[in-house]
């Protein structure tokens, strides 16, 4: 009887110690939440997304350490491809102030008030069948973050100023 009993003890103890442990591994995950492929980084330091998104694509990233910091959340509902992550790489950095600058040797991350961008138009697109203050507003959400929308509430217009491209685009999406 008393080494039944002793056995119950020592498989309890046992039992707790691995629970523990167990729950130790858990809470102490990495900041990549790999669960089915899934590709979530949560309150994750900038830098070690980065390091993420480069062994994922195999793009070397270029960055002053010093000048390159914070915090960014990129949580994705599903597994993604080297490119998009590239793409919520790139949104989330822009979110934080940063652009990325393509070049010979590898991706540069700099602040984005540092890049001169010598391509930039500006015009006036005057709505007929909406307003402007409804359609500025609508735009802000899928506009890139260099392109400005402000509405002109006398003509009922827009006027976009940003890269050429981008204020192509949004234009079109007007039309």
């Amino acid at each position: 009887m008393r080494s039944t009993r002793h056995f119950s003890l020592l498989g309890a103890t046992l039992l707790t110690g691995v629970f523990l442990c167990l729950l130790f591994v858990s809470a102490a995950g990495p900041a990549l939440a790999d669960t089915s492929g899934l590709f979530a980084f949560e309150n994750a330091d900038i830098q070690t997304v980065v390091k993420q998104v480069a062994a994922l694509t195999g793009i070397a990233f270029l960055f002053d350490p010093v000048q390159v910091k914070g915090k960014i959340t990129l949580l994705a509902p599903k597994g993604v491809s080297p490119a998009e992550a590239l793409e919520l790489l790139k949104s989330a950095l822009a979110l934080q102030g940063y652009t990325l600058l393509s070049r010979a040797e590898g991706m540069w991350i700099v602040p984005a008030e540092r890049v001169v961008d010598e391509a930039f138009t500006i015009k006036v697109v005057p709505l007929t069948y909406a307003r402007a203050g409804e359609v500025a507003y609508a735009l802000s959400w899928v506009a890139p973050p260099a392109v400005r929308i402000v509405p002109y509430y006398p003509t009922n217009s827009l006027i976009i100023s940003g890269h050429p491209a981008a204020v192509e685009r949004l234009i079109d999406l007007i039309k």
